[in-house]
């Protein structure tokens, strides 16, 4: 399915270590809403992954430049080491949001959510660490996609059920909005990992 030269791993070690970023991201933002106690410090880690990813979007952008040839489109290459960076972004910005909203405790459907994103980061992962030996592996890539398309459905029908119950009984407008912010940038967190598995889906694809 790909014809892979050893001057061409660098790609895969690129979308290797970005996805290992997003995942520590990822966990880091869920063990951290088991006691938002630290929330400055816990800031500050997301932050140093998420000025890493942007190093590796760099990197990624002057590799694409300079090479000659690349194993799959380079459109496909920058468009999946961005969204990836795009994941980072958004776990940065939820963890931002409890230390500008002065949030001491989370809720339970906050950390179901960061849940889901831990498993979406791990199945990416996997799927970039798939992608650098597809051959005679298209289930196995199909099957992670197929997981990832779940855990969004999944989290859209708790995003959907979590806010009405929000808008039902919270009396407090601030805690509304507060409440409603994050659950959204969280949710949108989850549509970004699917956006990255549909990606690879169309990378196998065309290179079938």
């Amino acid at each position: 399915m790909f014809n892979f030269k050893p001057k061409e791993d660098k790609f895969y070690k690129m979308f290797e270590e970005s996805a290992q970023n997003v995942t520590e991201a990822a966990v880091t933002l869920r063990q951290s809403l088991n006691s938002l106690s630290n929330k400055e410090v816990e800031v500050a880690k997301i932050e140093e992954l998420e000025h890493k990813g942007d190093r590796l979007v760099g990197v990624v952008v002057k590799e694409l430049n300079e090479a000659f040839i690349t194993p799959i489109d380079r459109e496909d290459i920058y468009s999946l080491v961005k969204k990836m960076d795009d994941v980072l972004d958004l776990i940065n910005s939820t963890m931002h949001r409890f230390l500008m909203f002065d949030i001491n405790e989370s809720t339970e459907e906050a950390k179901q959510l960061a849940d889901m994103i831990v498993e979406c980061t791990k199945h990416i992962l996997k799927l970039m660490v798939g992608i650098n030996s597809v051959n005679n592996k298209a289930d196995y890539i199909k099957d992670k996609i197929i997981i990832i398309n779940q855990i969004e459905s999944e989290a859209d029908r708790l995003f959907r059920k979590t806010v009405a119950e929000l808008f039902k009984n919270e009396k407090n407008v601030l805690e509304v909005i507060k409440w409603k912010e994050i659950y959204q940038i969280l949710e949108d967190t989850i549509d970004k990992c699917e956006k990255i598995a549909n990606t690879v889906e169309g990378v196998v694809i065309k290179n079938a």
